[in-house]
């Protein structure tokens, strides 16, 4: 079979410009981040996983992998492990309208189908349902009412604790708290 040539000089630039891109976009999916905390590096994305060293809250670290709560990070001191998602602030939203940051947000989606923006609310536990249809337990409420103490008491228990007095912060009437509903 003979290829013509007019068609390889199109495809050589176009196989270029593909791996080109897709180097740059893999190399952008590296994202940076500050460790908030000082954190074990594990072995494995697990709490109960080996221990292969500690980095320093404060650290700068590559993420090369997330896996759940886990991300997996190589520290400066060239140590590598995961770390708990919680440990680490990412540095996205910084990079905004950079090459590397719009790459790394389309490589994301490339290979995710997201972004990488997540955000959740909700009530750990309880379905929609049992959420809804909730309804007081007057016994329980009469029991939590037993643990209420004047406000004597607290400032008894708050000298006996040596705690400072800094703050005026005025009592909780029982009827502003009623009229307030605990909507807050």
């Amino acid at each position: 079979m003979t290829t013509q040539p007019h068609l390889l000089q199109l495809i050589k630039p176009l196989a270029l410009g593909v791996t080109l891109c897709l180097a740059l976009a893999g190399h952008a999916l590296a994202e940076n981040g500050v460790l908030i905390r000082k954190s074990d590096l594990k072995q494995k994305p697990f709490l109960d996983a080996a221990t292969t060293g500690s980095a320093a809250s404060g650290s700068t670290v590559t993420i090369t992998s997330r896996q759940g709560a886990w991300l997996q990070v190589k520290a400066a001191s060239g140590q590598s492990g995961w770390v708990k998602l919680l440990n680490v602030r990412t540095s996205t939203g910084t990079s905004g309208g950079t090459v590397g940051g719009t790459l790394g947000t389309l490589g994301k989606v490339i290979t995710t189908g997201s972004s990488g923006t997540t955000v959740t609310t909700g009530v750990k536990g309880l379905t929609n349902g049992e959420v809804t249809s909730t309804h007081p337990d007057p016994q329980q409420l009469s029991r939590l009412n037993s643990f209420a103490i004047s406000s004597s008491q607290a400032a008894q228990s708050a000298r006996n604790a040596n705690l400072s007095h800094k703050n005026n912060v005025p009592d909780i009437s029982p009827t502003s708290a009623a009229t307030q509903g605990g909507d807050q």
